[in-house]
Order: structure tokens, then C-alpha cells, then sequence
């Protein structure tokens, strides 16, 4: 019961402190989980990976395959519904009384001086995300190209991921042939 507590508060504390979304989570919540001992340092790169495949966000796909991992099915409700009660309650708050919010020059300056925060957590999921990625040398221009295809509109980000999931099972399924 101790554990189901604990996974609860860590993600619901997880989701009333950070903002910037679930990217700029990420790192947060690896070390949550890493010290908390429910996953593996080498098993982060896993989670990440069927978090950004399974539909929804990402900060609370994570908490689904955390909790699964430590509690199971209970686990998985638990850790998700800490992850998405503290913002569920602050944005119904802010929808109803926002316009009269930015109004005061103190919460548009505490909204502008979150931004700084946000860009520093997404830039660090990217590079960390980019260091899990970038594991062969093939791989950085294999980004850079996806990045511009989707950046000038030429291929949507769902063409871009078949065509990565299709890149990778065919690395794999090589990597596999030559190794016997």
C-alpha cells in the first residue's frame, strides 16, 4: 500500500510543479522513477520509446508503463491519475478566471519568466533524448533529414514515423542477418 501512496504523490507532485509538457518532464520523471528503484537507469530509453508510441501525452504515458512496472494494472491508474488530477484542477481554476488573471502585470510576468524554464527542460529532454537516439553514426543525418522533411511541410510526422519504424525493422532485421 506504501508504494501505491508513494506513486501517487511523486507523479501528483510531478504534475502540479512542472510545466512546459510532457517532454519537459522527461527528465524529471527518469529520476523519479530511477530513484525510487521502479525502473532501471537502462530501461528509461524503453519506457520513452512506447510512451511516445502510445497515443496520448507523454508525461502520462510514462506513468502508465512506471506504475504498470511497480503495481500492475492498480499501479498504472494510480501513477496516471497523480500525473493528471494537479492539472485537471489548475486549468478548470485558470479557465474560469483567466482573462481576469492577465490583467495583473505580476501573473504575465510569472507566465513570461515560466517560459525561460520551460525552453531550459525541453532543450535538456532534447539532448538527452538525442543522446539515446544518435547511438549510430547513421542516425544523426537520418534525424536531421526527417526534421527538415517535416519542419518545411513536405511529409506529415505520420509518414515520418512509418518510414522510421520501417528504417529501424529493417536495421534490426539486417544487423540480425550479418551477426550469424
Amino acid at each position: 500500500m506504501k508504494t501505491l501512496r508513494t506513486l501517487f504523490l511523486e507523479f501528483f507532485k510531478l504534475g502540479l510543479i512542472t510545466f512546459g509538457g510532457g517532454i519537459a518532464m522527461l527528465p524529471i520523471i527518469k529520476n523519479i522513477a530511477v530513484r525510487h528503484q521502479w525502473i532501471k537507469e537502462s530501461e528509461w530509453e524503453e519506457v520513452v520509446t512506447l510512451s511516445q508510441l502510445a497515443p496520448g501525452a507523454i508525461a502520462v504515458n510514462c506513468a502508465n508503463f512506471i506504475g504498470y512496472r511497480v503495481k500492475g494494472r492498480i499501479g498504472s491508474v494510480i501513477a496516471m491519475l497523480g500525473m493528471v488530477i494537479p492539472p485537471m484542477v489548475i486549468i478548470t481554476i485558470l479557465a474560469i478566471g483567466f482573462e481576469s488573471l492577465l490583467e495583473h502585470p505580476q501573473v504575465v510576468a510569472a507566465l513570461r519568466g515560466m517560459l525561460i524554464v520551460v525552453f531550459v527542460l525541453f532543450f535538456q529532454a532534447v539532448i538527452s533524448l538525442g543522446k539515446l537516439a544518435w547511438q549510430k553514426w547513421w542516425m544523426v543525418p537520418f534525424s536531421l533529414i526527417s526534421f527538415g522533411l517535416v519542419y518545411f511541410q513536405i511529409l506529415s510526422p505520420g509518414y515520418i514515423l512509418f518510414i522510421s519504424l520501417l528504417v529501424i525493422v529493417g536495421y534490426v532485421w539486417l544487423s540480425r542477418r550479418t551477426s550469424r
